[in-house]
């Protein structure tokens, strides 16, 4: 039996879902159907991932796109409320600690007079101030750092799952259904058609399948630039304990690690060297041979740490390591929310917006995403953003 619908989006992650909300919050009013195939979202990015959110980028947009998502967080459970009901997402504004060696101290600073003049809350530290906020830290190779008090991380779950619920108390209607087919006819986009066999008529249809929106793209007939990249999150046990909270220290090698819950802590590091490609498989050894080593020389307490779990989840990867939003310039109405690169969470409700706006406004308004736009790269004008993690 076919559907018509007024809008289909595909993918019901924390983009999409934002995608759904922001929509209908600010006045679409036909039928808006998410189209999810993992409605337990096993292997989505959004509920593997670490949950951090940081104003703390080397790019003027992304500076933007996540002082309105951090200030967005911050009223999450008030704006996302649901019959008297407020989601708790469990924000932890502890902060991020970026670290930087001497041959890095430049960037730094070019980075906080940035990030300063778009009104971040943002220190540039000596080496000793930055361990007045980790007494553990090892200050062997630190220069300087950067601290912004109002980063921090959250429960990426708890966000999708609100937003979901909010955007469905909205009058969205959610579907699990694995799109197959993206049809198309005189340059523009007239339906899709799901595992199912069912064919859903629509003209508007948004790609927010995170790792998977490549694929989408193929089905559609266009080139949508996103590749999957395997990314490790490990949390580990501290016999000792800390005694205290941690930030999200960044060390200048790409090792993160931040407190987690249970007194634990929660590590990781993009691998550059990590192949391309749908693999979920968790890797033991990449923690014992390439991130505890560091952890240990940083943090000398970590030199005694239990590995407690471990799991594999995909980044979305773009050329230039940076979201990909607006209509795809070849096919009208398949419009793009994708690419983020392990930004997507900090930045889904900037984002959210900012394509809600473009859809139903024909413009940015509040959330300007004219830097993400699909054809950049065909332009020459790719991002360079120092800071990716």
């Amino acid at each position: 039996m076919a559907r018509t619908a007024d809008a289909v989006i595909i993918g019901a992650g924390v983009m999409g879902s934002s995608v759904a909300y922001n929509l209908l919050n600010d006045g679409f009013r036909g039928k808006l159907l998410v189209l999810e195939k993992d409605p337990v979202h096993e292997r989505s990015s959004t509920g593997l991932s670490a949950g951090g959110i940081r104003q703390q980028f080397g790019f003027a947009g992304n500076i933007r796109f996540s002082r309105y998502s951090v200030a967005f967080f911050e009223r999450f459970g008030e704006l996302m409320e649901v019959d008297g009901e407020r989601p708790e997402i469990d924000l932890r504004q502890r902060g991020y600690l970026i670290l930087a060696t001497p041959e890095g101290m430049d960037a730094l600073r070019r980075r906080y007079e940035l990030q300063r003049s778009l009104g971040v809350e943002v220190s540039l530290l000596r080496p000793e101030e930055a361990r007045e906020i980790v007494p553990h830290l090892s200050l062997e190779g630190i220069a300087g750092a950067t601290y912004c008090p109002r980063d921090g991380y959250l429960d990426p779950y708890a966000v999708m799952s609100g937003y979901e619920k909010k955007a469905r108390s909205l009058g969205a209607e959610y579907l699990v259904a694995e799109v197959v087919e993206v049809l198309r006819e005189a340059g523009r986009v007239t339906g899709v058609v799901t595992a199912a066999g069912e064919r859903i008529a629509t003209g508007l249809v948004v790609n927010a399948a995170g790792p998977w929106a490549g694929e989408v793209g193929r089905m559609a007939g266009v080139e949508v630039p996103v590749e999957p990249v395997r990314r490790h999150v490990y949390t580990c046990r501290i016999p000792q304990g800390v005694g205290y909270e941690l930030p999200m220290v960044v060390d200048p090698s790409g090792v993160y690690v931040r407190s987690e819950t249970g007194g634990r802590i929660l590590t990781g590091r993009a691998d550059p060297d990590e192949p391309v490609g749908f693999n979920f498989a968790a890797d033991r050894s990449y923690f014992m041979e390439q991130i505890w080593p560091v952890l240990a020389e940083r943090i000398p307490l970590f030199d005694n740490l239990g590995l407690d779990r471990f799991w594999a989840g995909l980044y979305e990867v773009s050329p230039d390591h940076n979201a990909i939003i607006g209509e795809h310039p070849e096919l009208e109405g398949l419009y793009l929310i994708c690419g983020f690169s392990g930004h997507g969470m900090m930045q889904a409700p900037a984002a959210g917006k900012a394509l809600a706006e473009l859809i139903l406004e024909g413009r940015f308004e509040e959330v300007d995403a004219g830097p993400f736009a699909p054809d950049r790269f065909a332009r020459g004008a790719a991002i360079h953003e120092e800071t990716v993690i």
